[in-house]
């Protein structure tokens, strides 16, 4: 939204409007915008501009502030002299604490050119494209392209400039029979550079789901070994995250310190502080800069979060797990019998104390023999614990762009791998489609 040099220029304003006095500023901007379609027809087409700025004022041990949308100079002025005024006019606080001075990052590049200017006519040419195809293979299509332009920076006299800046994007579709009996899914999230995102082969990928998954066969439930493509498996590891954080009160991790095995050999964990395939900031919430962390390596906890020895890093900030050049495919051919999940829809947590949830399959669910696919399957309710869960991984493959969360845009995109689990407990036969 905003480039390093406007920031600069917009802070130093205010700190010459303000000599004499130590200021601080945060600021922000910001551009939401998307495109959705269904039944394969743009349904919306949105953009929403944000911006605020705060500016606190210190004179001697006392403190105001006035915050303003308005960056001209005429409104930074105004919202100068305002703190200025609230500072004076403040009771003097002999603990006012030191703000931080200047920090070294690790370099970022976050909002690249492509990112930055992919708007509504490149997500037009993007979903005509991926109508085209749904249209040739007789399903509809219905997704959403978000694009999120972010600027944060603290800026103050003390020589802190915490200025961070990404533009995202991502593609996911859902392609389904005109009459409902069949149903796929494809996407990716995450993404810094529109360019690498195909929407004819993502389309091709959601179609043939589609097309397969019609007349699904009722299977036993039962444990099964499963694929969880990295969609499915993105939304199961946010299941399991907050284990790492210090003072867990699981009873899985009670007395458990590092350099304890966990988890299985097939599971590391890190924060790649400064990854580049992802967009996530190298600073901390109190503007420190962040450091890469591995939380887990080969199933051993090696660092846990957010306790008095914590290292710089949180948890969730440019999570890798950690996989292998194996393609799905692969992992496919690999398996003598199992069930390929594409996603996991409608999480939900039954019993805390042991990470146990609850949710469905959905937009395609396929039966795995001899190292291939040979029929669509219906949908299952599952019962499962990741503790469980990532001691029964037995085949990962190549990490890609996934969002942990519901939603597709926002934090918490990571690089996610499909995985093999053994013995995933699937309960009861699920009416989705």
């Amino acid at each position: 939204m905003y480039s390093r040099d406007a920031v600069k220029a917009i802070t130093d304003t205010i700190f010459n409007m303000a000599t004499g006095h130590e200021v601080e500023v945060d600021l922000s901007g910001s551009e939401r915008s998307g495109t959705r379609w269904a039944n394969s027809t743009i349904t919306t087409n949105l953009i929403q501009y944000d911006r605020q700025l705060s500016i606190t004022v210190r004179a001697g041990n006392r403190q105001g502030g006035s915050t303003t949308r308005d960056f001209s100079d005429a409104g930074l002025k105004e919202a100068v002299t305002e703190a200025i005024a609230d500072a004076k006019r403040a009771a003097e606080n002999p603990s006012l604490g030191e703000w931080l001075g200047a920090q070294e990052y690790i370099p970022m590049d976050a909002a690249l050119p492509s990112g930055v200017n992919f708007g509504p006519r490149e997500r037009a040419m993007m979903v005509k494209a991926s109508v085209d195809v749904s249209e040739k293979h007789g399903v509809l299509g219905s997704g959403y392209i978000p694009k999120t332009d972010q600027t944060t920076c603290t800026a103050n006299t003390k020589g802190l400039f915490a200025y961070y800046r990404y533009a995202e994007t991502a593609f996911t579709l859902t392609c389904r029979m005109p009459d409902g009996s069949g149903s796929g899914w494809a996407g990716t999230t995450g993404i810094k550079d529109p360019s690498v995102i195909d929407p004819v082969a993502l389309t091709e990928v959601a179609s043939q789901k589609a097309l397969r998954s019609r007349n699904a066969k009722a299977l036993e439930p039962g444990r099964y070994t499963v694929i969880l493509e990295p969609r499915a498996h993105a939304r199961f590891l946010s299941l399991v995250t907050g284990v790492f954080n210090a003072g867990s009160n699981l009873a899985f991790m009670k007395d458990k310190k590092p350099g304890d095995k966990i988890f299985s050999d097939l599971v590391t964990l890190r924060s790649d502080i400064g990854n580049q395939t992802l967009r996530q900031t190298t600073m901390l919430q109190n503007n420190t800069p962040a450091q890469p962390v591995t939380w887990l390596e080969k199933g051993v906890l090696r660092n846990q979060a957010g306790g008095p020895d914590a290292p710089p890093a949180n948890l969730n900030m440019s999570l890798v797990m950690d996989g292998t050049n194996l393609e799905l495919a692969d992992m496919i051919k690999q398996t003598r019998r199992g069930l390929l999940v594409t996603f996991l829809w409608y999480i939900r947590n039954v019993d805390n104390s042991i990470l146990l949830n609850t949710g469905m399959t959905r937009d395609g669910l396929f039966l795995i023999e001899n190292g291939e696919i040979t029929m669509p399957v219906q949908n299952f309710r599952w019962n499962m614990s990741p503790l469980v869960g990532y001691n029964n991984i037995s085949l990962v493959g190549k990490p890609v762009p996934m969002h942990l969360g519901e939603s597709y845009d926002g934090s918490g995109s990571a690089l996610v791998p499909p995985v093999r689990m053994e013995d995933f407990y699937m309960t009861s036969l699920s009416p989705a489609v």
